[in-house]
């Protein structure tokens, strides 16, 4: 298919009065007529937009984020104080958001009463932080984001040891001051340094959580603002074919549901191996407390854990179907509004709305079998606590034959409620980790979906004129590598000139533009595209 161009000064007569077009647009002195060759029985069609004024050559880019503003006060933005300017006593007690709380409470927060983001905290050197472990690990999200955050994710690791130490520690304060005063003789000295003791791993505790919370939020939001970022840039890399798959996951579902998904298991991960750490350490701990009546309790705690791994099973296949309907759900939507006047003319309303709901109510019967499943969860977070108490002390009392001291019963059921918390949290955090494997699996998928050759257009060309803002010399171009469909296209468009392609249906007016923006496939020849259209 050839493409020649042959230019004719515009003539007043396609004018309207004033010798201006009838909407009132002035054009340039240059028309370009664009005609088919002898290949293509009908003329191709295109309007080209009046290019601008050459400004000053910009590289391209994908950068969605606003660049800080280097000429505004910060410090007037930030408020009376940040963190990177706190002090050490300040950052410790969090104290530096005092004044910002202060005026939270008399009025409404104003964008001047806040600080400027950490440079860290930019949702641009997040997502460049990210994008170098990405493509380093073959670009793994799951390795991208370990090494990215593993570091920081240690932190708060060993903070969560140490948080569940101190809650430990209060069963064994218990028990000494249970003894203490069940003694002949109180030690009212040993007492003291027992309590003295509890009141500093409590005060420690807080503290050191207050700070594994907040970064655990930070380390969410960074990961959420870098996996966004990653969709985006697909987004706007996809193929038009690619584009066409019927298979392919639903963006929008991606970057709402998929995200919320990562984003509380950024949250949970560190209860999946400290949860089970610590019933460990509470069972060792009622061991010494009651004696093999602790197994009784373990044995219960396994079949608990069993049957929690069991369900979880379940609710993972019932929510990875609950996301597949909604896919369904989600692209038949679109459809309907991407061709809606063909659905009006015709008057199919009717019809795609018994499509839609009928795809609803699928969708809904997932997420009824996936409630019935989090019933089931909930009955075994509740029942666990109370069968593994009943069943230690049951074997201690009845079993063994040992009588039930007050400083015994008391710390088991410290450590028997300290348990439970556990047990209740397991569940969720299994969940949330599965649900976000496999949105993280969705958002693979959706990742290694084909992009466009940037080869197809070169932007910078020593060899074209100034004055050329698109050109094809020798082109040749398909939708797949195997098949042209334009082929020996030649097409030079200058600064200034109204290009207009026109011709039949299906005479490739669509594939030129498509080949002049890069998005077919350059089997041979040259497409450049100045930086300044």
């Amino acid at each position: 298919m050839k493409y020649q161009a042959h230019f004719t000064k515009s003539s007043r007569a396609s004018r309207g009065r004033g010798g201006g077009l009838k909407t009132g647009i002035e054009v340039p002195s240059t028309v370009s007529q664009v005609w088919a060759g002898t290949r293509v029985p009908a003329m191709a069609s295109l309007l080209k937009s009046i290019v601008p004024p050459a400004r000053k050559a910009q590289q391209p880019s994908y950068s969605t984020f606003t660049p800080v503003n280097e000429d505004v006060d910060q410090e007037k933005l930030r408020g009376t104080a940040r963190i990177d300017t706190a002090s050490c006593w300040s950052r410790l007690l969090f104290s530096f958001v005092g004044p910002i709380m202060a005026t939270g409470n008399a009025r409404q927060l104003t964008f001047e009463d806040l600080w400027e983001l950490n440079r860290e905290n930019h949702s641009a050197a997040t997502f460049h932080e990210f994008l170098v472990h990405y493509e380093r690990h073959d670009r793994s999200i799951f390795k991208a984001i370990f090494t990215t955050y593993g570091a920081k994710f240690l932190l708060c690791e060993l903070a969560t040891v140490f948080s569940i130490a101190s809650d430990l520690f209060a069963a064994v304060v218990l028990n000494r001051m249970i003894t203490a005063f069940t003694a002949p003789e109180i030690d009212m000295y040993n007492l003291g340094k027992w309590i003295g003791a509890f009141f500093a791993s409590k005060l420690a505790d807080a503290v050191i959580s207050a700070h594994e919370s907040y970064y655990v939020d930070v380390i969410a939001l960074r990961v959420t603002a870098a996996l966004k970022a990653l969709l985006i840039r697909k987004a706007m890399r996809r193929s038009i074919q690619s584009k066409n798959e019927a298979e392919t996951v639903d963006v929008a579902n991606l970057f709402s549901s998929d995200v919320e998904n990562v984003l509380w298991a950024t949250f949970q991960v560190n209860s999946v191996w400290s949860i089970p750490i610590k019933i460990v350490v509470v069972v060792y701990m009622l061991y010494n407390v009651i004696g093999l009546a602790a197994f009784a309790g373990l044995a219960v705690v396994t079949i608990s854990l069993v049957a929690t791994s069991v369900v979880t099973k379940y609710a993972g296949d019932a929510f990875d179907d609950i996301m597949s309907r909604e896919d369904d759900r989600m692209k038949t939507i679109k459809e309907v509004f991407s061709a809606i006047q063909i659905v009006k003319l015709n008057a199919w309303e009717g019809k795609f709305v018994d499509k839609i709901r009928k795809l609803r109510a699928r969708e809904l019967s997932a997420v009824k079998r996936y409630m019935y499943i989090g019933t089931v969860e909930t009955v075994l977070m509740w029942v666990s606590p109370v069968a593994v108490s009943t069943a230690s002390f049951a074997v201690y009392a009845m079993v063994m034959g040992k009588e039930l001291t007050a400083a015994k019963v008391f710390t088991s059921i410290v450590l028997f409620n300290a348990l439970r918390d556990p047990l209740e949290d397991l569940p969720n955090a299994i969940q949330s980790c599965i649900q976000a494997k496999v949105s993280l699996d969705r958002f693979s998928e959706y990742l290694a979906l084909d992009e466009f050759n940037p080869t197809n257009v070169t932007r910078d060309d020593p060899a074209q004129p100034e004055n050329v803002v698109m050109a094809i010399n020798d082109g040749t171009f398909g939708w797949t590598k195997d098949t042209a469909l334009l082929s020996d296209v030649n097409l030079t468009i200058k600064n200034g000139d109204l290009v207009v392609v026109h011709g039949s249906v299906g005479s490739g007016k669509s594939s030129l533009c498509s080949a002049l923006l890069g998005e077919m496939d350059k089997l041979a020849g040259n497409v450049f595209r100045s930086m300044q259209g």
